[in-house]
C-alpha cells in the first residue's frame, strides 16, 4: 500500500478506533456487531433456503454462492499481499482477541458487502439497502474494535461490488445449473424433513 495510502489509512483509523475514555455499552454494542451479527445472517439465509418459495431460495443461493467466490479473492489478495493488523504494528486499541493473521481486505465486509450487493442487484432494494447499513457497522465495527483498517473495508466493500458486476454474466451462464443442482441436493439429503412438511 503506498505511503499516502498509509497514512491516510492510519489517520482514519485513529479517527475510528476505541478511545480510552470508551464507554462499556457502546464496547459491548462493537463486540456484539463484530462477533454475532454473522451468524443471525446465516440463520437469515438458510431460514429463507429451508422456508421460501423458488426465488426466495435462488436469491439466497446467489447470494452465498458470490460471497465464496468473494472470500476466495480476499484470500488470494491476503496471500499475494500481507498486510499486518492494527495490533501487529503496535497502534490503537485491541478490543477483542484476532489472530495475527493478514488484514487486506476484510472477511467480515466481504460477506455483508457481497449479500447486500448480490440483493440489491436482484431488484431487492430495501433487503439490498438494509444489508449494506448493516455491513457499514460491522466495518466500523471491526475497527472501532482495532482489528481492521478502514482501508481493509473499502478495499472488502469494492471486491464485493466488482465480484457481483461479474456475477451477472456467471449467473446468467451457470445459475440455473447451479440452482437445480443445489435443489436436487437438498431434495436428496433432506426428503424426510421434506415429506413431513418440516421444511419447504
Amino acid at each position: 500500500m503506498p505511503t499516502s495510502f498509509e497514512a491516510l489509512n492510519l489517520t482514519w483509523f485513529e479517527k475510528i478506533n476505541a478511545s480510552q475514555n470508551a464507554s462499556n455499552a457502546m464496547i459491548d454494542l462493537a463486540i456484539f456487531i463484530a462477533n454475532d451479527v454473522l451468524y443471525l445472517l446465516i440463520l437469515f439465509l438458510l431460514f429463507l433456503w429451508f422456508y421460501g418459495d423458488q426465488q426466495l431460495k435462488e436469491r439466497a443461493l446467489r447470494a452465498v454462492f458470490f460471497t465464496a467466490i468473494a472470500l476466495g479473492m480476499g484470500f488470494i489478495i491476503s496471500t499475494l499481499y500481507y498486510h499486518p493488523r492494527p495490533f501487529v504494528m503496535g497502534v490503537g486499541r485491541t478490543l477483542i482477541h484476532h489472530a495475527p493473521n493478514a488484514s487486506f481486505p476484510s472477511d467480515h465486509m466481504l460477506i455483508f458487502s457481497t449479500i447486500a450487493w448480490s440483493y440489491l442487484f436482484s431488484g431487492r432494494k430495501f433487503a439490498g439497502s438494509l444489508l449494506l447499513v448493516l455491513a457499514g457497522l460491522v466495518a466500523w465495527s471491526r475497527v472501532y474494535l482495532g482489528v481492521h483498517f478502514p482501508m481493509d473495508m473499502l478495499g472488502a466493500f469494492s471486491i464485493a461490488f466488482l465480484v457481483n458486476i461479474l456475477g451477472i454474466w456467471i449467473w446468467k451462464l451457470a445459475g440455473q445449473f447451479i440452482l437445480e443442482s443445489s435443489t436436487q441436493l437438498y431434495a436428496t439429503v433432506c426428503k424426510p424433513l421434506l415429506e413431513k412438511g418440516w421444511i419447504k
